[in-house]
């Protein structure tokens, strides 16, 4: 988790002048990368597929056949 409290420190070491930049400086925190809110996007979408396959295998070979 992201520690704003920290974030503030590391701005005023930067020395930055410019208060709109330091207030930007929270949005180059890894936890705010590309990459990172894609992993995060869909969280339980692995073990959801998982299951849903053991569902369609154990549904194969117990099922019954519905006759028309």
């Amino acid at each position: 988790m992201v520690d704003p409290i920290k974030l503030v420190e590391k701005a005023k070491q930067a020395n930055l002048k410019d208060p709109w930049a330091r207030r930007e400086t929270w949005r180059m925190h890894p936890s705010f990368s590309k990459m990172s809110q894609l992993k995060g996007m869909f969280p339980g979408f692995g073990i959801a597929s998982g299951l849903f396959a053991v569902y369609l295998v154990y549904d194969h070979f117990t099922g019954t056949k519905a006759q028309h």
